[in-house]
């Protein structure tokens, strides 16, 4: 029903403005791919009709920021993806021509520069008063450049000494370390209570963000907890997003207290 638009761009955008309400709200992947369509027809005819349509792409990228075609509304992860999304904190995956493809990839690793990135934002941390050129080698070309100089002027623990590469996953306890960190947190010297977690150079991060109720480690088929955290696996991204989500959260509850 939304192809069947035989006008031009700007026609079809303004219908698509009438109709985003509806779709959007109700996770409609085929309104999306009309929206991601449209993007690129507007690009063209910024060419071929010497017309600027920036604005009118910016309010289709706020149309489709929050909306995953791989996040179920029936997902565990949803509430703290889509969330993130509304923030401005993720925006997902951008095709080579920079568009977004619509899609978070929930289950992919999150690297330490996306981890990084995503709690600096979360964070709200002043990116503007990086000016400093990164030590580190990795970072003088990378994209993440500007977060890695914070990183640095900051004091970020993570990224002192020997630094892993911005591009390798990140670890679970890292994560919660990064997140720590840009949150401006003193972190305390507690011992951790999982099993799993005794002398790990972020113990005292994870019993800090334990504590907060930020992190509760695994549960059983049950529901019940494990007692086992898994500091040294892999994080994925939907994980990260329940993370710094629930990280938000215990800030705004602390600020209104």
């Amino acid at each position: 029903m939304i192809r069947n638009f035989h006008t031009n761009p700007m026609k079809r955008f303004i219908s698509l403005l009438a109709l985003a309400a509806v779709f959007v709200t109700t996770a409609g992947y085929a309104f999306f791919d009309e929206v991601i369509l449209l993007k690129q027809e507007l690009q063209v005819w910024e060419t071929t009709q010497a017309a600027d349509f920036t604005a009118v792409v910016a309010q289709l990228d706020d149309i489709t920021a929050p909306v995953f075609r791989d996040v179920p509304s029936e997902a565990w992860f949803n509430a703290y993806v889509s969330s993130l999304a509304e923030w401005g904190i993720v925006s997902g995956y951008r095709d080579s021509a920079g568009q977004l493809t619509g899609e978070f990839k929930p289950g992919n690793n999150v690297t330490i520069a996306e981890a990084l990135k995503m709690a600096m934002v979360a964070a709200k941390v002043d990116l503007s008063v990086c000016t400093a050129k990164p030590k580190n080698v990795e970072a003088a070309n990378h994209w993440a450049k500007i977060y890695v100089s914070c990183a640095e002027a900051s004091g970020m623990r993570l990224f002192r000494g020997n630094v892993p590469s911005l591009n390798s996953p990140a670890k679970r306890a890292q994560v919660i370390a990064i997140i720590n960190d840009a949150f401006g947190e003193e972190v305390l010297p507690l011992y951790s209570s999982f099993r799993d977690t005794a002398g790990n150079p972020w113990e005292s991060d994870i019993a800090y963000a334990a504590l907060l109720g930020i992190v509760s480690g695994d549960t059983d088929s049950n529901g019940n907890p494990t007692g086992y955290f898994r500091p040294d696996e892999n994080i994925v991204r939907a994980e990260t997003a329940k993370v710094i989500y629930e990280k938000i959260k215990d800030a705004v509850k602390t600020t209104t207290l």
